[in-house]
């Protein structure tokens, strides 16, 4: 199905100009090589172009390469120079690197740090095949770029070059950027722009296309054509901050490099029986989706693609944005506004109708949403998951989760990447790497199915393992923790959980964290104004989620304690304390819950946090509201 679907998106894309001329392809190019007309490098053009990003709240400019069109680059796996070539490696036969001694920067003939001899040699491999393949396609060309072109790749010695100051000057970026050709005096017409580079592409191209002709052919399983057959499937990006996270060297969706893949004597990807033809137009498709930033986000290490089956982009950048929180389309308010009104008809599961401003007059809820999860797996990618829906059931799912989440009538919607912070620990410098299988979650999301059990566990583990400091007094347990635990429940249950502290819900695990709130209350109102280092929450919290009946008795005879001060200094709220705890007590009568299960803990939890938020006003400007607010607006 999803090599289907990329095939039939091909369409789609090609209709709007996506794609470039057939043989071309877009290539990120960082520098342009200035050649003077016998072939002498006389300099390296910086053609990056500046653009403006936001990062953690503060806007910086950095340098992004210039998208250029270049010849199709062929795929293989062995040391391969392409008709024009690209790469810093082929083309100078050097790597920067430092010296260690000296501290300074030097240029190598063989691979740095290699540990093997066939290693060290692939430089010298890269630039002899880049020699040959100019040698044999440029050396015919009559025009000036082609004539430099062809003199520079005899003459240059990557040997003597060990000192080259314009290639020293660019440092690393020698190692891992791409490169471009254009002829001293004409910055504007680079090598492949040539109309007579142009016309021998063409010419290659065709005897390409005769030599597939004589490939074995099947009847496509993806268009149901007898064609040529794909042996070798097309890399998808990777790295840079594009494309496949953390996936190698051209990476393949489909590969059957190991023996153990093959059966009935076929090669490689004639075990697919993917025309050369679909192979083509999905990976063209897919590689689309994996440059463009409002296709694919990253997720628990792995690659999240979307796309919307009509092409609407205004699907995409909504999905986008609901779980990013960043759109130029969609402001945050109108986003916030957008899920606000969906979440009145959240729990019916699917949109019916739409009140979001413009919006929805911009997205068609009935088109078909394709989510797919592919993570890195050697030289392969491997696909976690499929998910299509129509975009409005889809839109509702995200809504009820919010719905589910929500904690206050004026919390704003929690994006995901909120969400799967709070499941590591605050003094984690890298919880990107968390092992949390957080796209478990992330699908049931999506799906509208149940939340799986270890993210309760583990957030309920983060509630009590956690500890508050001076500057934040809601690290332990706040809105977004509080939520999940109750859009847990919710989902477990199959019924309703308020928002606010429900005074007639009598569930004993429930009550207990309720009690539990008010004793803590009746603590810290006997020292007031005073604020106590050390709350009934730091020493006792964790222990009574766990068992209630071995901390609570305790917990009440110390609460004997304070509210005889509390009677002498505040009668007031004295009183209106008596009341809370008797209210409580009553509904528990004369026993306490014993060792809690993992859903009455998330109980408890609950209880606690909205009987706790439940004492203070709603538009009361106190230290507990504007912490709330802060920990939101982060």
């Amino acid at each position: 199905m999803l090599i289907t679907a990329l095939n039939q998106y091909y369409d789609i894309l090609s209709s709007k100009n996506k794609f470039q001329t057939p043989g071309y392809e877009n290539c990120d190019v960082s520098y342009v090589v200035v050649l003077s007309p016998d072939g002498k490098l006389v300099g390296l053009q910086d053609c990056r172009e500046e653009k403006e990003i936001e990062a953690k709240g503060k806007k910086k400019t950095v340098m992004t390469p210039r998208t250029v069109s270049i010849p199709e680059r062929p795929r293989s796996t062995t040391v391969s120079a392409n008709y024009v070539e690209v790469r810093p490696g082929y083309i100078f036969g050097l790597e920067y690197g430092v010296d260690k001694g000296s501290g300074e920067g030097i240029l190598s003939p063989v691979v740095l740090n290699s540990r093997t001899d066939k290693q060290k040699e692939k430089l010298k491999l890269q630039h002899q095949s880049f020699c040959e393949e100019v040698e044999r396609d440029f050396c015919m060309m009559n025009s000036a770029i082609a004539k430099a072109y062809t003199a520079f790749a005899r003459t240059w010695n990557p040997e003597s070059e060990i000192h080259n100051p314009f290639l020293l000057g660019i440092k690393a970026d020698l190692n891992k950027c791409k490169f471009v050709f254009c002829i001293q005096g004409h910055p504007e017409t680079y090598l492949q722009d040539e109309r007579e580079v142009g016309d021998k592409w063409k010419m290659l191209r065709s005897a390409a296309d005769c030599e597939i002709t004589g490939k074995k052919i099947c009847q496509c399983s993806v268009t149901g054509q007898n064609l040529p057959v794909a042996e070798v499937h097309d890399a998808l990006v990777s790295g840079g901050g594009v494309g496949i996270r953390n996936a190698g060297i051209n990476p393949s969706l489909v590969n059957f490099k190991p023996e153990s893949f093959l059966s009935y004597n076929h090669k490689q990807g004639e075990n697919a029986c993917i025309s050369v033809e679909a192979m083509k137009r999905y990976t063209k498709a897919l590689n689309y989706l994996l440059k463009e930033p409002r296709n694919h986000t990253y997720l628990d290490g792995q690659t999240i693609v979307c796309w919307s089956e009509d092409g609407n982009e205004d699907n995409d950048s909504l999905f986008h944005a609901i779980f990013s929180q960043q759109s130029d389309q969609y402001k945050g308010d109108e986003l916030d506004a957008a899920l606000t009104n969906l979440m009145k008809d959240a729990l019916q599961g699917t949109v019916t109708t739409f009140k979001m401003h413009d919006i929805e007059h911009r997205i068609t809820p009935d088109a078909d949403y394709y989510i797919v999860g592919f993570a890195p797996n050697a030289s392969r990618i491997q696909v976690k998951f499929l998910y299509r829906q129509r975009f409005g059931k889809l839109l509702g799912n995200v809504a009820r989760f919010q719905r589910e989440m929500q904690m206050r009538k004026e919390q704003r919607p929690v994006p995901l990447w909120k969400l799967k912070r709070e499941f590591s620990a605050p003094a984690s410098t890298h919880p990107e790497l968390d092992d949390a299988p957080f796209d478990s979650i992330f699908q049931a999301v999506i799906n509208g199915t149940d939340y799986p059990v270890w993210g309760l566990k583990r957030m309920i583990t983060r509630v009590k393992k956690d500890s508050d400091d001076d500057d934040n007094q809601y690290i332990r347990l706040n809105p977004i923790r509080a939520g999940f635990i109750k859009a847990c429940l919710i989902r477990h249950d199959k019924e309703e959980i308020s928002m606010s502290y429900d005074s007639g819900n009598d569930n004993p695990a429930y009550v207990c964290g309720a009690l539990f709130a008010v004793l803590q209350k009746i603590q810290e109102d006997s020292v007031s104004p005073v604020k106590l280092n050390r709350t009934i929450k730091d020493a006792y919290f964790s222990a009574a989620i766990g068992n209630p009946a071995f901390v609570m008795p305790k917990l009440i005879k110390l609460s004997s304690y304070h509210m005889k001060k509390l009677h002498r200094d505040h009668p007031a709220w004295a009183n209106s304390d008596e009341i809370a705890l008797a209210d409580a007590m009553n509904k528990l009568g004369s026993q306490f819950p014993g060792t809690l299960n993992l859903y009455d803990q998330g109980r408890f939890i609950l209880g606690y946090y909205q009987r706790y938020q439940s004492f203070f006003k709603k538009n009361e400007k106190n230290e507990y509201s504007s912490n709330i607010e802060k920990e939101e607006e982060e």
